[in-house]
This record gives C-alpha cells, sequence and structure tokens, in this order.
C-alpha cells in the first residue's frame, strides 16, 4: 500500500507540476530561482565569466545555458517529497524532512546547473553526457541516500541507559 502510495503522490506532483505555464516557469520561476542564483555563483566562483541572467538563460560570451522544464530537478525532488510524505513518520519529523530534502535537491541542483555552465563553455563535447547520464543519476542517488539517512533517523528508537 505504502508504494502506491508512493507512486500516486509523485503522479500527483507531476500532474501539477505540468500544469504551471510555461511563462510562469521561464520568466519568474526559474529566472528568480535558478538562473539569477546560478549567475551570481557563477561569477562569484569566476569573476571573468561574466555571466548574465535573462529569462530562463544563463548567458556569457562563452555560453548560452537554456533551463527547460524537466531539467531543474523536479523528477528528483519528487521522488525525496514523495518518499518523505509516506514514510511512516511523524508530523514533526516530516515537515523537517521534507524542508531538509527539499534545499538539499535545490542545492544540488543550482551546483548541477553551475556545473552545466562550465562544461558547455569550456567542454560542449561532454555536455550531453553530463546533463542525460551522470547529473541526473547523481541527483537521484544524493536524494536517495538522503531519504534512507532521514528514514533510518525516524525509525531509530531512543533508549536510555538501564
Amino acid at each position: 500500500m505504502t508504494f502506491i502510495l508512493f507512486v500516486a503522490c509523485y503522479v500527483l506532483l507531476d500532474y501539477a507540476y505540468f500544469k504551471i505555464p510555461v511563462d510562469l516557469f521561464a520568466n519568474v520561476i526559474y529566472y528568480h530561482g535558478v538562473v539569477a542564483v546560478c549567475a551570481d555563483l557563477v561569477n562569484w566562483l569566476a569573476p571573468l565569466e561574466h555571466v548574465l541572467a535573462k529569462h530562463n538563460h544563463l548567458l556569457s560570451a562563452k555560453a548560452d545555458l537554456e533551463i527547460v522544464r524537466g531539467c531543474d530537478g523536479a523528477g528528483a525532488l519528487f521522488l525525496v517529497v514523495s518518499a518523505v510524505l509516506v514514510f511512516p513518520s511523524g508530523l514533526k519529523r516530516k515537515v523537517l524532512g521534507l524542508l531538509f530534502g527539499i534545499g538539499l535537491i535545490y542545492g544540488i541542483n543550482l551546483l548541477r546547473i553551475c556545473v552545466l555552465y562550465f562544461v558547455i563553455a569550456y567542454h560542449p563535447d561532454w555536455f550531453q553526457l553530463i546533463h542525460t547520464y551522470v547529473a541526473p543519476t547523481l541527483m537521484v542517488i544524493l536524494g536517495c541516500f538522503y531519504f534512507a539517512w532521514w528514514a533510518f533517523g525516524s525509525t531509530r528508537q531512543n533508549h536510555e541507559p538501564a
């Protein structure tokens, strides 16, 4: 039954995700939540890059990285959120699990996008491999490790010494 709830939760999140208008993603969510943050990070790490954030693009003289639906870490996020929501645990523990899990996936996704910027700028022949296989797989694996760590902490019994 838990697996069915997990799948239902994931499907519901995915369904809602695809109901969000594309313009809202490109011009508001991706710009403010991802692209502008990544531009600041890249410029902080490598000031000579002079990266600009424009709508859903990271732009420089060396690269134009477009962030689109499906390449934003949502799949890994929905896996973690669904797993935490259906796992038998108390409300406080679930809320903390969701907050830390969402923060972790968001942070990993920002790092992924910054890395993809440098890949497309300096090793464009690696982009397809890293973008399609390596980065998404790493995000899912890290999300699974996070969930396992969180779930293990949810089931541990605190025993006082006798």
